[in-house]
C-alpha cells in the first residue's frame, strides 16, 4: 500500500457524501455491520460472564480438586505430608465425611448430606463461608455454625422446615453395624442452626447440610474421613495435577468439572450454535460490503481506465476498493464492539434483567475482555477482508481501451 492508493480511496469515501445513492449504500453498510459486530461481541460476553459466573458459583460449592475414596477412610496427615513435598501446587487441602440422615422439624422431614468439615481448612479451598446468609447486625462465620453441635443448613431447606438461626430441629441417623438387619434401628440427636447458607443450587440448598468432623464422626464412630478437597496455586495445571494425583496415589481424583459433565457440555454446544448463527448474520451484513463497491467500481470504470493509462500498477487499484471497503468494515466493527462493552458493563454493573432458578444465576451477566473484544474484531475484518478482496479484484477485468473510448 502507498500513499497515493490511501489518498484515492480517502477522496471516493468523501465523494460518496455527494451521491445519494452511494451515501445512503454506505449507510446500509456501515449500520449493518455495527449491527453484527454488537450482537456477536455481546452474546459472547454473556456466554463468558455467565460461564465465569456458573464456573465461580460450582467452584465456590465444590473444591477444585477432589480426592475421594468411597467409603474408605483416608489418612489426612500422611497425605498432606506427601503433596507438601511432591506436589508445591496444592495451596490447600480440606478432609471431609459424608453420611446420610434424616432432618425432622415442626413434623416436616427431608433426607439430607450431612457433612462434617474442618470449618477453617474448608474455607481455604471453598466459598461456602461466603454463602452464609448473615441476619441483621449479626456477623456469622463458618466457624461459628458447625461448632459442637450447630450445624449449617441451606436457606430453603430451613424453610420448609420453618426454622430459623437458633432453633433446635433433630436429625436422625442408622448406625452402620446393622447391615443384614430387616429393621433399621434410627438413633436421634438434637442439633441447633447455626447458621444458613444460600448457593442458588437446590441440590445443595435442600439436601446438604454442614457439621463439624467431630460432630459427624461422634455419629459415625467408625467412619473417618472420606474425601479430600485441594486448591491449586493459581499458576498450576489443573489437567495435569489430576493425572500426577491418580498416579501417585492410585485413587479417584477428579475435577469439579467432571460432576456436572452435562452442564458444561451444554454451555459449550450453546456458546458454539450462537457464534455459528451469529456468524451468518455477520457475513450477511458483509455481502453489503461487496454491493457497495461494485456500485463504485461500476462508477469509477473512467477513473480506474485513467489510473491504468497512467501507469498505475493493478494491486494499487485492488488496494483502493479493498481500502475503501476496510475502512467502512473497521469502523463499524469499532462502533459495534464499543457498544457492546458499554453495555456489558452496564449489564455487570446494573443487573436488571432477572433470570429464573433454573439457569443457576440470578441476573443476566455479562463480561468483555480485550480477548474476547480483539477476537471478534479480528473475526469481523476476515470476513470483510475476503468480501472486499473479492471485489476490488474485479477492476482487472476492465478494457482500458473500451472506457476510454466510449466512457472517458
Amino acid at each position: 500500500m502507498n500513499r497515493l492508493s490511501l489518498l484515492i480511496a480517502w477522496r471516493y469515501l468523501r465523494g460518496t457524501a455527494y451521491d445519494n445513492n452511494v451515501s445512503t449504500m454506505v449507510r446500509i453498510c456501515f449500520l449493518s455491520i455495527l449491527i453484527g459486530s454488537f450482537a456477536l461481541a455481546l452474546v459472547n460476553a454473556v456466554k463468558n460472564g455467565y460461564e465465569q459466573a456458573i464456573y465461580k458459583k460450582m467452584q465456590g460449592i465444590h473444591a477444585q480438586i477432589i480426592m475421594r475414596a468411597h467409603g474408605k477412610q483416608l489418612n489426612i496427615d500422611a497425605i498432606n505430608d506427601l503433596l507438601k513435598k511432591q506436589f508445591p501446587q496444592v495451596a490447600a487441602i480440606s478432609g471431609t465425611a459424608n453420611q446420610y440422615a434424616l432432618v425432622q422439624s415442626n413434623g416436616n422431614t427431608h433426607v439430607i448430606m450431612l457433612r462434617g468439615i474442618d470449618p477453617i481448612q474448608e474455607a481455604r479451598v471453598s466459598t461456602i463461608a461466603e454463602k452464609i446468609v448473615q441476619p441483621q447486625d449479626t456477623h456469622i462465620t463458618l466457624q461459628a455454625s458447625v461448632k459442637k453441635n450447630r450445624i449449617l443448613i441451606g436457606e430453603s431447606l430451613a424453610k420448609d422446615l420453618d426454622v430459623t438461626y437458633g432453633d433446635t430441629i433433630q436429625i436422625m441417623y442408622s448406625e452402620d453395624n446393622q447391615p443384614n438387619s430387616r429393621k433399621i434401628t434410627m438413633e436421634s440427636v438434637d442439633v441447633v442452626i447455626g447458621g444458613m447458607f444460600k448457593t442458588g443450587i437446590d441440590e445443595f440448598d435442600y439436601g446438604v447440610t454442614f457439621c463439624s468432623l467431630d460432630f459427624l464422626q461422634n455419629l459415625f464412630p467408625e467412619n473417618g474421613i472420606t474425601q479430600i478437597n485441594m486448591l491449586l496455586t493459581p499458576d498450576a495445571q489443573e489437567k495435569e495435577t489430576i493425572e500426577a494425583l491418580k498416579n501417585s496415589f492410585k485413587i479417584e481424583v477428579l475435577s469439579w468439572r467432571d460432576l456436572y459433565p452435562a452442564l458444561l457440555s451444554a454451555l459449550k454446544l450453546e456458546k458454539y450454535a450462537l457464534i455459528l448463527i451469529l456468524l451468518l448474520i455477520t457475513m450477511v451484513a458483509s455481502m453489503n460490503i461487496i454491493a457497495l463497491l461494485f456500485m463504485q467500481i461500476t462508477q469509477k470504470r473512467p477513473d480506474i481506465a485513467i489510473l491504468y493509462a497512467m501507469g498505475m500498477q493493478p494491486k494499487q487499484i485492488v488496494t483502493i476498493f479493498m481500502l475503501m471497503g476496510m475502512g467502512i468494515a473497521g469502523i463499524a466493527s469499532l462502533c459495534g464492539i464499543v457498544l457492546a462493552w458499554i453495555a456489558s458493563l452496564l449489564l455487570e454493573r446494573y443487573p436488571f434483567i432477572e433470570l429464573p432458578d433454573v439457569y443457576y444465576v440470578s441476573h443476566l451477566p455479562a463480561k468483555m475482555d480485550w480477548t474476547l473484544a480483539c477476537t471478534v474484531f479480528a473475526i469481523i475484518m476476515f470476513l470483510n477482508f475476503m468480501a472486499t478482496w473479492y471485489t476490488a479484484r474485479r477492476t482487472k477485468n476492465i478494457n482500458i481501451a473500451d472506457v476510454l473510448r466510449y466512457e472517458g
